[in-house]
């Protein structure tokens, strides 16, 4: 269980160092980030026959459905989606307006030579696949390798909306124990995402408010004006952590969290967490029962675009 959460560690900086098309390299000794505790939840079966969880990353130009069962990171324009203790694991990524423009091929060779950098780490690819989403066509391998000495096969999917624009969906299986696990599972989840995969318009983009800060002095300090995330007991813990994992200090300082308690108000039950944002520590309230305007608290900032829409 451990090297599993690990492995999922160092795949979400990989694919991030991937994302910005940069080699970042990984040896043995990858710094590790800590996972932040919160809310406890019920670990449940991936079910990919109800609906899940859907979040619109603006900064990387695209909305997904995480299915039932399965756990959401999303950091700035990526987002990490991973099920059944951590042995799938679907990366999605996107760049809005890249320097150079680059071809489908290109983008997805820079983003496997990245996420294979580490020691212990090689992968073959298949043919070119064509594919296409929504429209627009892009390029597909699947792949086999070791990714840190662990067994793995998947799938890397591009699609190019624009000639500077690009998002990305990376599925991987690791199959030391279960060698037929993306056979059985992981292709299916990959065509549930792909198949509720939607691509923002340019419109959207530029119109969205990156960081929108509450008007409200109160907004998120009180129970009873707690940040209305929505989603119920179902999407309402990974639409708070979504949230909480936005957020920034008022000058750009990291915020780590941790989940206190549930307290009952007159209309709901909300989470308590308790934010730390350098030397300061902060008492904030999250209600997944209602769904409100989403804002930055007053002296928070964030990383961009709240990645939650009414569910």
């Amino acid at each position: 269980m451990g090297k599993l959460k690990n492995l999922r560690i160092i795949a979400l900086s990989l694919l991030i160092c991937a994302l910005l098309l940069g080699g970042c390299k990984a040896g043995s000794s990858a710094e590790m980030v800590e996972a932040t505790p919160q809310s406890p939840s019920a670990a449940l079966p991936l079910d990919l026959e109800v609906k899940g969880s859907v979040f619109e990353v603006v900064q990387g130009g695209y909305s997904f459905e995480a299915p039932a069962g399965s756990d959401v990171s999303i950091t700035a324009s990526g987002a990490l989606i991973s099920a059944l203790d951590s042995s799938l694991l679907f990366s999605l990524n996107g760049i809005n307006a890249m320097s150079n423009e680059k071809s489908d091929e290109e983008i997805l060779d820079t983003l496997l030579t990245s996420l294979f950098s580490g020691e212990q780490s090689s992968y073959k690819q298949s043919e070119l696949i064509s594919s296409s989403v929504e429209g627009y066509e892009g390029a597909a391998y699947d792949f086999t390798g070791k990714f840190l000495g662990s067994q793995v096969e998947g799938r890397a999917l591009v699609i190019k909306p624009e000639a500077k624009r690009y998002v990305s969906i990376i599925g991987m299986a690791l199959v030391e124990e279960k060698p037929d696990l993306w056979k059985t599972t992981g292709k299916d989840a990959f065509n549930y995402l792909l198949s509720r995969y939607q691509i923002l318009p340019a419109e959207a983009l530029a119109s969205a408010e990156l960081c929108p800060i509450s008007p409200n002095a109160n907004y998120g300090f009180y129970p009873d004006e707690a940040v209305k995330v929505g989603g119920g007991l179902l999407s309402g813990p990974l639409r708070e952590r979504a949230y909480l994992d936005n957020l920034l200090g008022s000058n750009g300082e990291p915020v780590t969290y941790v989940w206190v308690r549930s307290v009952e108000t007159p209309d709901s039950i909300v989470d308590e967490y308790t934010l730390t944002v350098g030397e300061k520590t902060i008492t904030l309230y999250l209600d997944q029962y209602s769904f409100g305007i989403i804002n930055a608290p007053r002296g928070l900032g964030c990383m961009g675009a709240f990645p939650i829409s009414e569910p």
